[in-house]
């Protein structure tokens, strides 16, 4: 088990713990560290994707004016899909698994080498070394701290919310619950299937409806004013909120997706569920696209103020039915005037016939094979 550490010592680095919560499982976030930030031991199982398939444990690293400064907050499990030193840095490439229950600072730290131990982020004075080391290597998978509960997101959100960079007026969690194809009628109910991560994207089908769930917990609580109005008879008061509207929004990367929902969606209320309805227009061959989920002030469209952004890979498989229901079209209409054009000149035998048959077959194929090369 490798341990993957996050500091909130850049605004990047608390963002990512928000990502890779807001991520579904088999999701993918990319995790960057300077060389002298990584334990020797994982260094050299860099090279040759030795590390490919290793499983991982993301932590926050608390501040040094933190309830528990320094302490090591575990916030989810993740497999390592590719590990690269890229300059002179580490790239690790992870995808996001199960949610963390029951682990403590204690057994984080215990899991480390004794070497490595000395050298994690501690108080100023427990260590000559300390903080020298962002990535270990550990000697326990805690497979039995696994959990997928939205009960365990909100404890770690909760555990998160103690430290200022994840209680402000702009932060909120939240995490992709599932994405789901939307059927007109079903024989048992309506309850959604979600659909699993295939090599970091969602495999779709273009033309159908699709539904994306995603949980929202917003836990800073914003200043209030007492509004009150009175009469004769009775004293009304109302409180209402004087900090900005956070709003989850949700973007596509090009036209070819539409939305049958609102894209943006106000956080008005501590614990909320927000569903975004899109759909594909139908085509015949495989398409690539994304849905962008992020934070933002107000329900403005037009607005590009984006943060704690995911991106969810899509990807729309065509139809091989229609595919071959059009070339035969294209064929025909291609090869049809030609026919005619012969037959009228008295020159229409078996040999011609097959010609312009397969001369029209292969204009069919060429209107459409060669657009599988676009986007």
């Amino acid at each position: 088990m490798i341990v993957l550490l996050s500091s909130d010592v850049r605004p990047r680095y608390s963002d990512d713990i928000i990502r890779i919560l807001a991520l579904p499982r088999g999701g993918q976030l990319q995790m960057r560290y300077g060389a002298p930030l990584i334990a020797a031991d994982v260094q050299g199982r860099v090279p040759r994707e030795q590390l490919a398939g290793e499983a991982a444990l993301v932590c926050f690293v608390a501040n040094a004016n933190a309830p528990m400064p320094f302490a090591l907050i575990p916030v989810r499990f993740v497999t390592i899909i590719r590990a690269e030193k890229v300059g002179a840095s580490y790239i690790f490439t992870v995808a996001a698994d199960a949610f963390v229950t029951g682990l403590t600072d204690a057994d984080i730290r215990a899991t480390a080498s004794h070497t490595d131990q000395q050298r994690l982020p501690a108080p100023p004075g427990t260590s000559p070394t300390a903080g020298d080391i962002f990535a270990f290597s550990g000697t326990r998978a805690w497979r039995d701290h696994k959990s997928l509960s939205l009960n365990t997101f909100e404890a770690t959100a909760k555990r998160l919310a103690a430290h200022t960079n994840f209680n402000a007026t702009r932060s909120a969690f939240f995490t992709v619950v599932r994405i789901s194809e939307v059927r007109a009628r079903s024989w048992f109910g309506t309850w959604p299937q979600p659909l699993k991560i295939d090599r970091g994207a969602f495999d779709l089908k273009a033309g159908k409806r699709y539904e994306c769930e995603v949980y929202c917990l917003r836990l800073y609580e914003p200043p209030k004013a007492v509004l009150i109005k009175a009469n004769s008879e009775f004293v009304f008061k109302t409180i209402v909120s004087t900090s900005s509207k956070l709003s989850l929004g949700a973007e596509v990367n090009d036209n070819w997706v539409q939305f049958g929902s609102a894209k943006r969606s106000i956080l008005d209320s501590r614990y909320d569920v927000k569903r975004f309805l899109f759909e594909a227009e139908p085509n015949v061959i495989r398409r690539v696209s994304g849905i962008r989920l992020f934070l933002t002030e107000g329900l403005d469209e037009n607005s590009t103020d984006y943060q704690q952004d995911i991106t969810l890979p899509l990807i729309f498989r065509g139809s091989i039915f229609w595919a071959v229901v059009r070339a035969i079209l294209i064929g025909i209409a291609t090869a049809g005037p030609s026919m005619i054009a012969i037959n009228a000149a008295d020159k229409l035998n078996a040999g011609a016939v097959a010609a312009v048959i397969a001369l029209g077959a292969l204009a069919g194929a060429a209107a459409i094979f060669p657009s599988i090369r676009k986007p």
